[in-house]
């Protein structure tokens, strides 16, 4: 059975900036055909001419466009120096079948992810800190045994889930938008998205599938 790992990466990448804004939620991380190493994330904030500044003094950034804004959220793309590319894990995470779930960047770089086995996540590590990026193991488990929670629904789950079913986001027609829902939770659309899927089908295997192992 995979675990999931939740685990705090220090890292360069993004920390400066990070300092100006309430919080920052990756969607993407890919090189063009040009090798350039890029980021698409949602910024959280009350106001971005701050963060904006931040960016530009950020040395883990060689440039930056804002592609979306909704309320108080802007979807942003950057390209990393070439000294910051250097200390990208993606590709480390790829070599050992390590899936990334969720980043969220605020003080601090927390990840939380999927990996085969506890021989994945120590190979991972030790790359990690080979390539100078720091890493603190916060917690490991099974995948569909989350602490306290018989159909192995995690807390933030089973949170979006209700507050799903009780605004009629599951009804015909729906009583409410994903993106209303995601205000609420003050989450990007696809992560919200993300995490009612997340969501349905761990409670489907813990339901209705005979051997959810």
């Amino acid at each position: 059975m995979a675990l999931i790992v939740e685990f705090e990466l220090r890292t360069p990448i993004l920390q400066t900036a990070a300092e100006a804004i309430r919080r920052i939620e990756l969607e993407e991380v890919y090189r063009t055909e040009s090798d350039e190493a890029k980021l698409l994330f949602w910024a959280f904030a009350d106001g971005f001419e701050p963060f904006d500044a931040a960016l530009a003094d950020d040395s883990s950034i060689a440039t930056y466009t804002v592609l979306d804004e909704v309320a108080d959220r802007q979807l942003y793309s950057v390209v990393l120096s070439d000294r910051a590319a250097d200390r990208l894990t993606y590709p480390v995470a790829a070599e050992h079948d390590v899936t990334i779930l969720e980043i969220v960047v605020t003080t601090e770089t927390l990840v939380r992810a999927r990996v085969p086995s506890r021989e994945s996540l120590y190979a991972y590590r030790d790359r990690c800190l080979e390539k100078g990026v720091g890493f603190h193991l916060r917690r490991l488990y099974h995948e569909y045994e989350t602490e306290g929670d018989q159909y192995g629904v995690t807390d933030r789950q089973q949170e979006a889930l209700l507050s799903a079913f009780d605004e009629g986001y599951f009804e015909v027609p729906r009583g409410t938008t994903l993106s209303t829902l995601a205000e609420e939770f003050e989450i990007s659309d696809q992560a919200l998205s993300a995490r009612l899927r997340r969501g349905q089908a761990n409670l489907l295997r813990h339901t209705l599938v005979d051997d959810p192992s």
